[in-house]
């Protein structure tokens, strides 16, 4: 057993007393059919225990030939064992009928991984400590060793004098020194005394990060810009930036990018152990062992797939009743950054990149209505109803976890764990004209919930991702979930500010919707939420926007966020929700207001609350929140 499947079966082993009760609910519920599906397995099989089929997709298909009219549920059971796949894809016609479910369930004591990994081998010494490796892949972001996640090549963190327009790009002592010297030239790019830069391998792949408003300083934004090229003139190097992606960035509302934080993916910072960086051109991966790795014998994983599972309806025919149980989903990629960068917004939201889609308005350049480009998730739920996911685990990917969009209903994530993902773990909605004035009622996202879930060390290469997103969406439960250990924010709920409510909000807008958004009925409740705003800030364990009439914030335990406000915050636009038997302590501040404009902070009820400390009376409130009993073996299990 390999030390990366070795590490999930911890999950397995409380998977087995959920098993005893599936067992007796499988008493009461007639189970139609049951197929097999192992990775020894043979698609030319017919599916049974003793000839079960090899991929996910062959089961899928012979389901289809068995639902139209259920009797009971289809049940699919997953040999453990890695499942390599293109994007999966279910639509209607794969959906459990007359109210019965077709469910992917793990064989006990057993782990399948649904995986869009591809493995790297052939690894040859190379200059130094340095190997290499051929691979027919076109492009990836992520390569993990040893089921670990490598860092992609990267400089150490840069500072300067920027009051007076001119910075130092450091390398830490281990990376060549220092070059010093820079200066910021407008909107086309920087000059730079580092004039070596012009003789670096594949510039165009080149990117550099923001993640303060300068140098050395932190933000809720962390922006990437990609190089076009690198010239010499003089002594000095001219770094041209790639447009108008660059200007975009320099000119976008809220955080806007100036001198960059560090540099990444050139093989001229690939220096250290456990680094890595990939030569498009030439195929080639290049990478660094750590201490005790033997690239003769180590696991070598990229992602050749951005899509893991897609269940895609329609509104006419919505994907529905479809069950995951106990599987994991890992190695999914994400390649738009890779093209025009990322433009942060707020929450991994972009500026829309489609020209003429953005538009100055007080000064700064905006979406209209706020409409912004979501960063997308590896599993993605889209026109779905009543899908579960329980006990299943999403990790090593290279987007968000998962997406519940587009008219998706009644869906439930139960018991599951998102961790070592590069984005959001879960994004409920979305913020687009159709979720927050949708032309059809079947378009809103209502009605989902996320409960006792373990969401930890996620938003690991996007930090201004959150645990859980939730845009303009109704009756949405977020309930007995343990978020921790993140960059940014655990929990954020509305978009848009308050601009797209009805009447508008506090800023110029060309247009005022007289209906509000379907943001309503929201819960967000029992929750564990600590150890965040490392190293972002302008967040908390809970962050608003918008009109949220019959939204409650409840119950949750909230404490150790590193910077400000990091408790519960009601930025702009919030309304009509009511804050109520909550603890926050140790952080900056515990109860944050920034929705005064149009005296919104009044239609908000904040009571019975324990802000700041932690007295006798609010131990229940600590001792209720997080995980429910059955679901604590959660926090036990290791990557």
């Amino acid at each position: 057993m390999s030390p990366r499947i070795a590490s999930h079966v911890s999950l397995t082993l409380a998977f087995l007393a959920l098993l005893l009760c599936w067992a007796v609910a499988a008493q009461a519920d007639a189970i139609q059919a049951t197929l097999y599906v192992a990775p020894n397995g043979n698609d030319d099989s017919s599916g049974t225990a003793a000839k079960p089929f090899r991929t996910l997709d062959r089961a899928r298909q012979a389901v289809r030939k068995i639902n139209t009219s259920m009797t009971g549920d289809i049940v699919i059971v997953l040999s453990g064992g890695t499942y390599r796949t293109s994007t999966l894809a279910f639509d209607a016609a794969d959906s459990g009928t007359a109210k019965h479910n077709v469910i992917y369930r793990a064989v006990s004591k057993q782990v399948p991984i649904i995986s869009g990994g591809r493995q790297i081998t052939g690894w040859q010494p190379d200059t130094g400590n340095r190997w290499k490796a051929k691979t027919d892949l076109e492009n990836f972001r992520q390569l993990y060793v040893g089921g670990v996640r490598a860092v992609r090549a990267r400089s150490g963190k840069l500072g300067g004098d920027t009051n007076a327009g001119r910075w130092e790009f450091w390398h830490n002592p281990s990376r060549g020194g220092r070059l010093n010297g820079a200066a910021a030239v407008g909107n086309k790019g920087y000059r730079t005394t580092a004039v070596e830069m012009a003789d670096w391998h594949n510039i165009s792949d080149i990117e550099f990060c923001y993640v303060g408003v300068e140098p050395g300083s932190w933000s809720w934004s962390h922006s990437r810009c990609k190089v076009k090229s690198i010239s010499r003139d003089g002594n000095r190097a001219m770094v041209t930036m790639l447009q108008p992606y660059f200007t975009h960035a320099r000119s976008k509302a809220g955080v806007q990018v100036k001198l960059p934080d560090y540099v990444e993916n050139a093989l001229e910072l690939l220096d250290e152990p456990g680094e890595w960086y990939f030569d498009r051109p030439a195929k080639t991966v290049y990478y660094i062992p750590r201490t005790g790795e033997d690239m003769n014998k180590v696991e070598a994983i990229a992602p050749a797939v951005e899509t893991l599972v897609e269940l895609r309806g329609t509104l006419d025919r919505p994907v529905h009743n479809i069950r995951f149980e106990g599987i994991v989903f890992e190695h999914g990629g994400w390649l738009r950054p890779s093209t025009i960068g990322h433009c942060d917004v707020q929450a991994n939201f972009t500026l829309d990149p489609t020209p003429g889609r953005s538009e100055i308005q007080d000064g700064a350049l905006r979406n209209p209505d706020d409409e912004n480009v979501k960063s997308p998730a590896n599993v993605v739920c889209h026109a779905a109803k009543s899908i579960r996911f329980d006990r299943c685990t999403f990790t090593q990917l290279g987007g968000a976890g998962l997406d519940i969009e587009f008219g998706s209903q009644d869906n439930v994530v139960s018991g599951c764990r998102f961790y070592d993902i590069a984005g959001a773990a879960v994004q409920i909605g979305d913020v687009r004209k159709d979720d927050h004035h949708p032309d059809d009622p079947r378009k809103i996202v209502k009605n989902n919930a996320v409960v006792n879930c373990f969401i930890h060390d996620c938003c690991v290469e996007y930090m201004s991702g959150v645990g859980v997103f939730a845009g303009y969406t109704e009756g949405t439960r977020i309930a007995h979930n343990e978020i921790c250990r993140l960059p940014y924010t655990a929990i954020s709920f509305g978009w848009g500010w308050g601009q797209e409510d009805a009447g508008g909000g506090g800023y110029h807008q060309p247009y005022r919707y007289p209906t509000p958004t379907p943001a309503k009925n929201n819960r967000i409740e029992f929750n564990h939420l600590h150890h965040l705003l490392n190293p972002m800030m302008d967040g908390g364990g809970i962050y608003t926007l918008g009109n949220q009439p019959g939204t409650v914030i409840r119950g949750n335990h909230i404490h150790h966020s590193t910077r400000q406000p990091g408790g519960i915050y009601l930025d702009e636009g919030s309304g009509f929700i009511e804050v109520t038997g909550n603890l926050v302590h140790d952080v900056q501040t515990p109860m944050n207001y920034n929705n005064g404009a149009q005296n919104r902070r009044a239609t908000c009820k904040e009571h019975d609350n324990f802000f700041g400390a932690n007295p006798e009376a609010a131990k229940p409130i600590a001792a209720a929140a997080g995980l429910e009993a059955a679901y604590r073996d959660l926090l036990e299990q290791k990557p």
